[in-house]
């Protein structure tokens, strides 16, 4: 029997992200920056709730971004089969193959297909019609129900369209274990170019606001009122986001060979479950532990290589007590330079995973490690180097982006700068 070969280097070439900060991956950087806060009140429905839970909404008017997306023709039509989902993530994929110089007629020659995390979908859609034929039936109006929600609420509408706009052959595959799933498309995405059974893969991930998801947190009760401070001794909660981010992987020699750039190198990818709670985490950070562990192996990489972590940090109670002691079980306390960035975008869910690794990328490229923003007094659950303003961090090698999920789905990124 043949001996296999051996596993292919994987390589970021293209970055792209949409969300509270901008459209944009300049806008993200400005807003990191500058340490901007991003949140403000939800605008896409009314509630009473608009004051008193910020969210990270994106402001842009997404309708004008896509008509500078190729392979999209926006028109009525074809816009009542999107949804803001599918949008964001039409806008934020089309960024990142603009930047690995990959068009949809090359996208289609070289066998490329997408990997994508979600858990809202088309939800905020469905919301709409459900409320518009409630509101006639109420005033006695009884006729036949628009039936275009149901074209769009499933996930893999969002992938379908991807495919159709930038003439995607290759595999596609939705991914829902929740905030984990974004982290999940990009690992598993990887881990396919690296097996040599394709050159390059789309990989991130895409949700939008709705109702459910900003009600149903609110009834959780962690959801903050002044906005979410990671890893702060009197945090209060979450507040909940929009966005997608998606990255083009490539298997690196493909990419010299027609040279493009490598931004950043996928090394290492480590994924668990707590088999513990449906939303709870294990109080012990046990499946944490096990992904970043699993990662760094994957990685081949020792704890003390690592530079910088890009922590999950919802700032709810339970996840920021077990991740600091996770954090301390594999790296020691004060181990390594640590931050969220859950207040610049919110927690956009699905894509949290995803965005997290365009600013782990952005991080190696600029050796400046993005800031804890919100912090006032650290926790005392276990004692970490967090970043508190931004920090240069010349000789930065390894960075590892942790992504936490209901259900205990755990997913943790080792990225590295390339040779």
């Amino acid at each position: 029997m043949p001996a296999s070969p051996p596993p292919r280097t994987v390589a970021i070439t293209g970055l792209g992200v949409i969300g509270a900060t901008g459209r944009g991956v300049a806008a993200m950087d400005a807003a990191l920056a500058a340490g901007r806060d991003s949140l403000g009140p939800v605008d896409l429905w009314p509630t009473e709730l608009a004051g008193e839970c910020p969210v990270g909404q994106y402001r842009g008017d997404l309708d004008a971004d896509l008509a500078t997306v190729p392979g999209v023709a926006v028109n009525r039509r074809s816009l009542r089969r999107l949804t803001r989902s599918d949008k964001l993530a039409l806008v934020a994929c089309a960024e990142a193959a603009a930047q690995a110089g990959l068009n949809p007629d090359e996208l289609n020659r070289v066998g490329a297909g997408v990997y994508v995390g979600q858990s809202v979908c088309g939800t905020l859609a469905s919301e709409e019609q459900y409320e518009t034929a409630l509101a006639n039936a109420r005033r006695g109006v009884y006729s036949r129900a628009g039936m275009g929600a149901m074209f769009t609420h499933e996930g893999a509408n969002t992938q379908d369209q991807l495919a159709r706009a930038l003439r995607l052959c290759g595999p596609t595959l939705g991914l829902m274990t929740a905030c984990s799933s974004g982290a999940n498309a990009i690992g598993l995405a990887a881990a396919r170019v690296a097996a040599g059974q394709s050159n390059v893969m789309l990989a991130g991930g895409a949700d939008s606001l709705s109702r459910i998801a900003f009600y149903g947190f609110f009834s959780l009760q962690v959801v903050s009122p002044d906005g979410p401070r990671p890893f702060d001794a009197e945090r209060k909660g979450m507040s909940v986001g929009e966005g997608a981010a998606f990255v083009v992987l490539e298997a690196l020699d493909h990419a010299r060979a027609r040279g493009a750039k490598p931004l950043a190198l996928v090394t290492g990818y480590g994924h668990s479950c707590d088999a513990h709670h449906l939303t709870a985490p294990h109080p012990e950070g046990a499946g944490a532990i096990a992904a970043m562990r699993d990662a760094l192996a994957h990685a081949g990489v020792n704890p003390g290589d690592i530079g910088y972590v890009n922590a999950h940090g919802t700032a709810t109670l339970d996840n920021d007590r077990t991740e600091a002691r996770a954090l301390a079980a594999v790296f020691g306390e004060g181990g390594v330079p640590v931050s969220s960035v859950k207040r610049f975008f919110g927690h956009t869910l699905a894509a949290a995973g995803a965005v997290e690794a365009v600013v782990c990328t952005r991080t190696l490229q600029t050796a400046t490690l993005p800031m804890n923003l919100g912090l006032r007094r650290a926790l005392r659950d276990a004692r970490l180097d967090l970043v508190t303003v931004p920090r240069q961090a010349p000789g930065l090698r390894h960075v590892l982006s942790n992504s936490f999920g209901f259900g205990g789905n755990n997913a943790a990124l080792v990225l590295s700068k390339p040779e």
